[in-house]
């Protein structure tokens, strides 16, 4: 969500000006790559800089900066990946990708249109064997189907498109010590295990700890302190065990026990088999994590309010909900360490700014467990502010809302209705409406738009969408409509040649 235009100038690979004047959204990552990265590093140290630990996140970090001549000096390279809105004419991925790079965007170190899935194995080893001497860092490589119309009635799920999919590689190993295992409070209050490690160095960062999920992983593992194990950073980013060498124990090795107290609140745990929970709603790691999840930018997006901050208020007792954001003043502040004024005033100024907003987003961020932001939508788009009164036949009636999900969600009402109400008080949430189409020739139909419109796309988009229209890039044998404007090219033959119903926008408005 963060502007960064300014730092994208200072990128090299991104031109600052392509021959192309129509409406496109080109897509990629910013990455560094990995001799640029150990230079970086090497200048760091030698001005006595914390050095970065890994090139994912020095570009992170990079492309936030505040001083745009900071970004320039960091080599940034703009990695292009696909396209997203658009108003090109192909009927295939990699003609339209080729597209791209003429304009002057760099093509990735490896790109091939493959006919059989054994040509797909041949590239995917042959990338594994030259990895090392690629430029950037790779964990796999993605395989996409080059037909655009095919892609378009595979469609997507909630998140992703079923047309493409990742082929990771084998994962860079490494042996290292546990040296212990600490507990962690989730917001719904999960207990997870996490393995100290003897760091180690793997491709490019240190790694001094690994996630271990649950305890049913650690005796899947049969892991016990001390012990040998083989380390790789799974999807070379998330540090996992993967094996623990029993045979090289020494006698110095220590079981390690399931708990039955919260490491945070030393209230009694419960112990579920694989997930084992801290039930007190008053634990300040589990208010910590809730708050923190509340403020995050899919949630409330209060600017300002990071994790250490959450931790300092819950810790000086300032607040121990998420209701309490709403009371705090600049008297409870200023006397905080690193609160000056225009900081106070900020955050005060993003809390307040949370008003009035949609109520799916406010129900997300409660961090009630199995309800996540699809979900949430759909339950208050049907439901609305009667979300406190509904039963569970109501929302099991609902597609894709299950009976564990309906009794999780309808428990945390219970428990919650008083400070869900005083919640509501303040932010006024606003309710989204499904759209109730009329019946009309265009609802519940696919329809695609090509050529020049005498109104813009995004316009007729969403009158459209407001008609219970479905709108797709590119033309299949599902298409019901194309409406068609000036110079309509590919498209529009493609759609005759299937028999689509097309449309000139003039008689659009003759029709609804």
């Amino acid at each position: 969500g963060e502007d960064v235009t300014s730092n994208a100038r200072t990128i090299h690979s991104i031109p600052i000006n392509i021959d192309y004047k129509g409406l496109i959204e080109i897509r990629g990552e910013v990455v560094i790559k990995k001799d640029d990265f150990d230079s970086i590093n090497e200048q760091r140290a030698i001005n006595g800089e914390q050095l970065f630990a890994n090139p994912r996140n020095a570009a992170a970090g990079s492309l936030r900066q505040l001083d745009s001549n900071i970004t320039a000096k960091r080599k940034l390279f703009f990695n292009v990946w696909g396209v997203g809105e658009h108003s090109l004419e192909y009927e295939t991925n990699s003609d339209m990708m080729q597209f791209i790079y003429d304009l002057g965007f760099v093509k990735p170190p490896i790109f091939k249109l493959c006919n059989t899935i054994e040509e797909i194995e041949e590239i995917y080893h042959k990338i594994i064997a030259s990895r090392d001497s690629i430029a950037m860092g790779l964990d796999g490589m993605v395989i996409k189907i080059n037909d655009l119309a095919f892609n378009d009635e595979l469609g997507y799920t909630v998140k992703y498109p079923k047309w493409s999919c990742a082929y990771k590689f084998p994962a860079v190993e490494k042996t290292t010590i546990v040296k212990d295992i600490i507990l962690q409070v989730g917001r719904t209050g999960v207990i997870t295990p996490v393995a100290i490690l003897e760091p180690v160095h793997i491709d490019g960062s240190m790694v001094e700890r690994a996630t271990l999920h649950n305890f049913d992983e650690i005796n899947r593992l049969n892991l016990e302190l001390n012990d040998e194990v083989v380390i790789i950073k799974s999807g070379d980013i998330i540090p996992k065990i993967t094996k623990v060498f029993t045979d090289r124990r020494a006698g110095n090795t220590i079981k390690i026990s399931r708990p039955s107290l919260c490491p945070t609140c030393q209230k009694e745990l419960l112990d579920e088999g694989i997930l084992i929970k801290c039930q007190n709603l008053h634990c300040s790691a589990r208010v910590v994590n809730t708050i923190i999840y509340f403020a995050s930018k899919s949630c409330m997006n209060i600017d300002g309010l990071g994790n250490k901050i959450v931790e300092l208020l819950v810790e000086k007792e300032i607040i121990k909900d998420v209701l309490d954001l709403y009371s705090i003043c600049f008297n409870d502040l200023i006397n905080l360490d690193n609160f000056k004024e225009k900081k106070i005033n900020n955050l005060l100024t993003a809390i307040a700014n949370t008003k009035k907003t949609e109520l799916s987003r406010v129900i997300n961020a409660l961090s009630i467990e199995h309800i996540g932001e699809v979900a949430s939508k759909q339950i208050c788009e049907e439901f609305g502010l009667e979300i406190l009164n509904i039963n569970l036949a109501q929302l099991i009636s609902l597609d894709g809302i299950g009976e564990q999900m309906a009794l999780s969600l309808l428990e945390f009402i219970r428990v919650n209705k008083e400070l869900i109400e005083k919640l509501f008080e303040i932010i006024e949430p606003i309710v989204t409406q499904k759209i109730q189409a009329d019946e009309n020739i265009f609802k519940d139909k696919i329809v695609v738009l090509t050529g020049t419109m005498s109104k813009s796309r995004g316009e007729i988009k969403k009158d459209l969408e407001l008609l219970g229209a479905k709108i797709s890039s590119s033309v299949s044998k599902k298409t019901d409509f194309l409406i068609y404007g000036e110079d309509a090219g590919s498209k529009y033959d493609k759609a005759v040649s299937l028999d689509v119903q097309t449309i000139k926008e003039e008689n659009l408005k003759d029709m609804v």
